[in-house]
């Protein structure tokens, strides 16, 4: 095996204790950015949230105002922007979950590994 001498060199480094530690290391590294962009996400969906229910109760109480030209045309430039608001929530909100999906395989991946 002259020509693959460098794979005897991976076998055996595949099959070393200290390569398999230093992996586990890295997955639990990666896992933990990982956890803290999903509650960085998380925490910015909250504030997104809480902005847009601000921006909600302003509108109802434009709504509440006596009608005028001045007062529909706010009220519907804001509406706009809360249906833009309200896209992007739904947005943000479909990243958390499915990066959380991933974090759970990646936490799933290394509880098995550790357990072999």
């Amino acid at each position: 095996m002259a020509s693959f001498s460098c794979l005897e060199g991976l076998a055996m480094a595949a099959n070393s204790r200290s390569l398999f530690d230093r992996m586990m290391l890295y997955f639990e590294r990666e896992t933990s950015i990982d956890f803290d962009f999903v509650t960085d996400l998380h925490n910015l969906w909250v504030q997104f949230i809480d902005r847009t229910n601000d921006q909600k109760l302003f509108i109802s109480e434009l709504d509440g105002l006596p009608p005028s030209v001045m007062s529909y045309n706010c009220c519907r430039f804001l509406h706009q922007v809360q249906e833009n608001d309200f896209i992007k929530l739904l947005e943000l909100r479909k990243m958390i979950v499915k990066t959380y999906s991933e974090l759970h395989k990646k936490l799933d991946f290394v509880f098995v590994m550790k357990n072999m």
